[in-house]
């Protein structure tokens, strides 16, 4: 097996479940320290159970500013440096813009853009000392070009992501340290199974759903894994400010 990150220090928030959870699992694989969040009991015992010595969960609530700097320091006071930061936590809280006041749309920001960048901004100090460099992949969203109308604030989070992300690879372009968006597509993680049954789906959504894809299935939560990876890895080091749509389909 490829062992791309051996020994390196990543840091993935919302690893409990999902996309986050099979990326922990794919930078295990690879030799990788995993520092992670999330708030799944479950995954969290699943994860460290798979390498105990290598595994470490902080359990902070990444909607507070303090629980960012916590999550960083966590990993540092650990390993003293950190080489990846993978953003993946979002909430994707549904509401149109009736539903959109003030708290709504300012819960939804913190985490999934403020939160990102309070851990950037405080882990680059650190990134910075890295002779090999660092890069830090954020996970976005297709929803980020427009979004249903359901999605008004996520919508808007992930295209603030995506931007900022952008942002940073030009801002740090000459420190080494690269900057990455993924913006995902339809994927059959078990969060979005649980959506489909909150809206009366039926229960084989995911197999109809994914005939209309050229693979015959929808993404899954180790395929965009394995996207991480690589943008995160020295095949990927040419480049940095990638906006990159995961999708099987034009949108």
């Amino acid at each position: 097996m490829c062992r791309r990150f051996e020994q390196q220090v990543v840091l993935i928030s919302g690893a409990t479940s999902g996309i986050g959870y099979a990326t922990a699992c794919q930078f295990l694989d690879e030799g990788a320290r995993v520092v992670f969040c999330g708030f799944e009991q479950d995954g969290a015992t699943a994860l460290c159970a798979r390498a105990p010595e290598h595994t470490t969960w902080v359990n902070v609530d990444l909607r507070l500013p303090e629980s960012c700097e916590a999550f960083v320091d966590a990993a540092l006071g650990q390993y003293g440096h950190i080489d990846v930061i993978v953003n993946n936590a979002a909430s994707v809280t549904r509401g149109r813009i009736e539903q959109t006041d003030a708290d709504f749309f300012d819960a939804m920001m913190a985490l999934n853009v403020r939160a990102p960048l309070l851990i950037t901004r405080h882990a680059l100090a650190s990134m910075r000392q890295n002779a090999h460099g660092a890069v830090v992949v954020n996970i976005g969203s297709l929803n980020a070009y427009v979004g249903a109308p359901e999605l008004l604030a996520y919508a808007t989070s992930k295209g603030a992501l995506m931007t900022m992300t952008r942002n940073l690879a030009a801002a740090h372009r000459h420190e080494h340290i690269r900057f990455h968006c993924l913006n995902i597509g339809w994927t059959h993680t078990d969060g979005e199974d649980r959506l489909q049954k909150e809206l009366n789906g039926p229960a084989n959504w995911h197999i109809a759903a994914g005939k209309t894809r050229p693979t015959g299935v929808l993404l899954r939560p180790a395929d965009i894994a394995s996207a991480v990876l690589f943008y995160a890895s020295p095949a990927a080091a040419p480049f940095s400010g990638a906006a990159v749509d995961l999708e099987q389909m034009p949108i």
